[in-house]
């Protein structure tokens, strides 16, 4: 009986300390995996988003001048290296992945 009570005794206590480590990890924890409110679905060739044209007032706001490689706006422009996009450079200039500024 007393060897049956130590072999509990210690179960629990190794319980406790492996479900109080898992609070320590990467990630939520002891809950799983983190649920997204919508499912996420990759866009569709020639698919965009927001759905409107890209000269629209909607999609890229107002207008302010075309930016030339001269000009001192094309030193505000970053680069974007995001590994979703794909750029086409056909140039081999890098200029394709340089944007404005997002402005919200």
């Amino acid at each position: 009986m007393l060897l049956w009570t130590r072999i509990v005794l210690v179960g629990l206590i190794c319980l406790s300390l492996v479900s109080s480590g898992m609070g320590c990890g990467p990630g939520r924890g002891y809950g799983g995996r983190r649920r997204h409110p919508k499912k996420l679905t990759p866009l569709a060739y020639k698919q965009f988003i927001p759905n409107v044209a890209e000269k629209t007032l909607g999609a890229s706001g107002r207008y302010e001048g075309k930016i030339t490689r001269n000009s001192e706006r094309f030193k505000e422009l970053t680069p974007n290296y995001n590994t979703d996009i794909i750029f086409k450079d056909e140039e081999n200039t890098g200029a394709d992945r340089l944007m404005t500024q997002l402005q919200a």
